[in-house]
């Protein structure tokens, strides 16, 4: 048997004969993989014969797939580490800040458009929703209930089933359907929101808080007897899930959790490590609760938040084990493409008298790749993120628009993050309400007194530049795609914030951009949760409607309805009619409109009106 040596000799001398060019450069790169070869004839030296005549390409090709699931990431390493790590970010300056999602999509049009689905910003990326409909069901959260409508027709149109979360102290906030399965994604609060921990120490000024015992995840259920729903599985983490940090591509549902550390104050030897562990649940394994190592918690030196990032992959049509990864340092507004997920995370900084000295957008990269989640780059943007639509994807670069104290920018960075173009001081003195991408274009609505209405063109990704603008009263706070030259605007109608509008822009003429029509949505002081939540609307190109629930004063009472509006580009927006009542009761109030087989489905927390789409006559009403 050859030694070790004879073998590594051989292994140069091959690679040698191969490669003509820089003999001595070459052989410093192959010692470093011959080094971990050695180690590895070493302990497998009863196959060396066998390894003999492997080249250095195939070792090298070897090591590339082992590569592959490799973070590129420190990882905390122990708890001493991690103790420091927490500290070191606490005292820093920087306060962290997600804002509130201001969101409204898309529904992309179907041949087969029997029923509506949840208005997504991307094609082919289903977005967590508080209801989900197919062809003959519809599935709603009201409350701590998941209730199932059969509405395949008006006769059959009834509540066929109930879950009812109380007594898991379960509080669901959205729901997947794929095929059979259902999954609703919540938050269990039954353990303590924030462990305190005493101290004899009258030195230190605060607490130690240990991460909460709050848990978020998914309850998974097989809806193959929609009559009878039975739980299959259960994913929880340690942590809080909120509305619109997850996606589901391909039956694969990746979502995103953060557990808040507070600061660390007592000495490293008085406190238990197991308490900062992150935990999780995945019952394929079974019940017992398991911890995720400081050797296995990623850190993310930039940025100075000290929360845990939990990331949970799924694969609904499959048994394999969740995929689970922990980071520590950041979390924010999320955007999915097909490929790859970013969070990005809004960061101001202050001065010793609180006064605001900068602001940043930390953003994170991740590959979504069957159902796991594989770390690719992180970067850093000047300004603040507004929501999900101020960020897109297009071939493998990354546009996001952000907001500054005196202006807005728009950049376009690679695949790594980096800055490859960027407009600067988009609309002086006046900041981003609404953002939608689409193509080669950036439609981008600024306000401070009128409502300007920005063309983009990235077609150039290195010199983005302004085509054209038009201005009029008020703002859009989400913009919808009508066609490839129409978008719909929706918003406020003046700046007193006192009416709702709905908007039509011409875009055929990228450089001269055209309101073509615009109407006022209900009396003044209207209210619609679609200014901030872009899935309660619902939207057909092939029937021509946008539909969304509005809610408005009557006297001691308030006018609750779901408006329906026709759409024409010759006639602009006509309303077809309302569905909704007058009421005194919250409960009541419509939450959100879909519409399956021709009828119209208005839903409130204790009932659901049912009305033909033709005629508009209510055909019943269903107490939930």
């Amino acid at each position: 048997m050859k030694t070790n040596k004879q073998f590594i000799d051989e292994i140069y001398q091959k690679y040698d004969e191969c490669q003509k060019e820089k003999k001595q450069r070459k052989q410093q790169e192959m010692k470093k993989l011959l080094n971990m070869a050695a180690v590895m004839v070493v302990a497998l030296s009863t196959i060396v014969v066998l390894s003999q005549k492997k080249t250095p390409e195939v070792i090298q090709e070897r090591q590339k797939e082992e590569q592959v699931a490799q973070i590129d990431l420190k990882t905390v390493g122990n708890f001493e580490n991690f103790y420091n790590i927490i500290k070191e970010k606490n005292q820093g300056s920087n306060y962290l800040e997600t804002r509130k999602e201001t969101v409204l999509e898309e529904l992309d049009s179907k041949s087969t458009d029997l029923a509506s689905s949840t208005n997504v910003q991307v094609q082919n990326v289903d977005e967590g929703d508080g209801i989900k409909v197919d062809n003959k069901y519809i599935y709603y959260l009201s409350k701590q209930r998941l209730i199932i409508l059969n509405a395949e027709s008006e006769e059959s149109s009834e509540k066929i089933a109930e879950i009812n979360f109380e007594e898991k102290n379960f509080y669901p906030v959205e729901i997947y359907i794929e095929k059979d399965r259902l999954a609703v994604l919540g938050n269990d609060t039954s353990g303590d929101v924030t462990k305190t921990v005493s101290t004899e120490d009258k030195d230190l000024k605060c607490y130690a808080y240990a991460p909460s015992d709050s848990k978020s995840g998914s309850i998974i259920y097989d809806i193959s007897d929609r009559k009878n729903p039975k739980e299959i599985r259960k994913v929880m983490v340690k942590g809080i899930y909120t509305s619109s940090k997850s996606r589901m591509i391909d039956g694969k549902i990746y979502f995103v959790a953060t557990q808040h550390i507070g600061p660390v104050q007592r000495k490293l030897e008085e406190l238990n490590e197991d308490d900062y562990k992150p935990k999780y649940v995945d019952t394929l394994k079974g019940e017992e609760e398991q911890c995720i190592g400081f050797d296995k918690i990623y850190n993310i030196e930039e940025g100075s938040d000290s929360d845990y990032l939990m990331l949970v992959g799924i694969d609904l049509n499959s048994d394999k084990e969740a995929d689970i990864q922990t980071f520590l340092g950041t979390g924010g507004t999320i955007y999915a493409s097909e490929k790859n997920m970013y969070i990005a995370t809004n960061e101001y900084e202050y001065d010793e008298d609180y006064n605001e000295t900068d602001r940043k957008v930390k953003i994170l990269k991740f590959e979504l790749k069957d159902g796991k989640f594989v770390y690719k780059a992180q970067g850093e943007v000047n300004g603040q993120v507004e929501n999900q639509f101020s960020m897109d994807e297009k071939d493998d670069n990354f546009r996001i628009a952000t907001i500054t104290s005196e202006a807005n920018n728009l950049y376009i960075l690679n695949d790594k993050l980096e800055e490859i173009g960027r407009i600067d001081g988009l609309a002086q003195g006046e900041r981003i309400y609404s953002v939608r991408y689409m193509g080669d274009k950036a439609y981008v609505v600024t306000f401070k007194q009128t409502d300007p209405f920005w063309v983009i063109d990235l077609s150039d990704v290195k010199n983005p530049k302004v085509l054209g603008e038009v201005k009029l009263p008020g703002y859009s706070t989400y913009l919808h795609p009508y066609d490839e030259t129409h978008v719909i605007g929706f918003g406020y109608g003046d700046e007193t914030q006192r009416e709702l509008k709905l908007v039509m822009f011409d875009v055929s003429d990228f450089t001269n951009p055209k309101v073509l029509f615009k109407i006022a949505v209900g009396d003044k002081y209207t209210y619609s949760e679609l200014l901030y939540n872009h899935k309660v609307a619902i939207f057909s190109k092939e029937k021509n409607i946008i539909a969304f629930p509005i809610t408005s004063s009557a006297g001691k009472k308030v006018n609750s309805r779901a408006v329906i509006y026709g759409i024409d580009l010759d006639n602009g927006f006509v309303l077809k009619g309302e569905i909704g009542e007058v009421i005194d009761n919250y409960e009541k109030q419509v939450r959100r409109i879909v519409y399956v087989n021709n009828n119209y489905y208005a839903l409130s927390y204790v009932d659901v009106k049912v009305v033909n789409m033709d005629s508009l006559e209510g055909v019943k009403d269903i107490d939930i």
